[in-house]
């Protein structure tokens, strides 16, 4: 039928349009998302073990059930980054296949934070003596270069793949950096009050945050 409305016409495919921005494309992306979720709510609880739970009370990172417990959801985690990837991998040639596999044990590592965690605590004593603000920085350092090597590798596989990000709102971008908008607000809000709600965001909504290319894959954003 032809129409006269030229807006019909002129108007290009936006992403952000009703029944497009949810609409699940790549299962196994949202796996992935998944796996940082986890890792990320782990994380959290463990860090309120060693740091602010006090003595007597610290007793999920002494006890076998946590431990089983977080083991197998690790042991989940990383089967669904492996599930995530292996497609991307078959299906890249050249040097974007051999990002993608560096991506990929970069990502295994991430996941299993948790474990590393949980052994610098065995070797230093962590689930008795109460760890020293500066190991906890040390680590917090570490941690905070760790996730700006990911976002160069990504940045990295983005260029050589010549990948274009589909056009989005400004609601859907701040959706994308809401994680990272939410700790921020939290930080500025609580610690100069000296309150610990801040330190205990800081490992969920980081890994929340870095779920985000991974939920943008799932739903086509980019």
């Amino acid at each position: 039928m032809i129409t006269n409305d030229r807006s019909a016409i002129q108007r290009p495919v936006d992403a952000a349009e009703e029944g497009d921005l949810f609409s699940l494309v790549d299962g196994k992306a949202l796996l992935g998302a998944v796996a940082l979720w986890i890792t990320g709510f782990i994380l959290t609880v463990m860090l309120y073990q060693y740091l602010m739970a006090a003595e007597g009370f610290r007793v999920l990172t002494r006890s076998r059930f946590w431990w089983e417990v977080a083991l197998n959801l690790q042991v989940l985690s990383v089967a669904f980054i492996w599930f995530c990837y292996s497609d991307r991998i078959d299906g890249s040639s050249g040097q974007v296949k051999i990002l993608q596999r560096i991506r990929l044990w970069f990502a295994l590592v991430t996941v299993l934070l948790p474990s590393i965690l949980g052994l610098m605590g065995i070797r230093n004593n962590w689930f008795v003596v109460q760890p020293s603000a500066e190991a906890i920085t040390a680590f917090a350092y570490c941690v905070l270069a760790y996730w700006l090597l990911g976002l160069w590798l990504n940045y990295l596989v983005m260029k050589k793949r010549n990948t274009i990000l589909r056009r989005v709102s400004l609601w859907h971008r701040a959706a994308f950096l809401g994680p990272a908008i939410i700790l921020a607000l939290i930080t500025l809000i609580d610690a100069p009050g000296g309150g610990d709600l801040w330190i205990l965001a800081i490992p969920f909504l980081t890994y929340f945050q870095g779920s985000m290319p991974f939920i943008s894959k799932a739903f086509g954003w980019r």
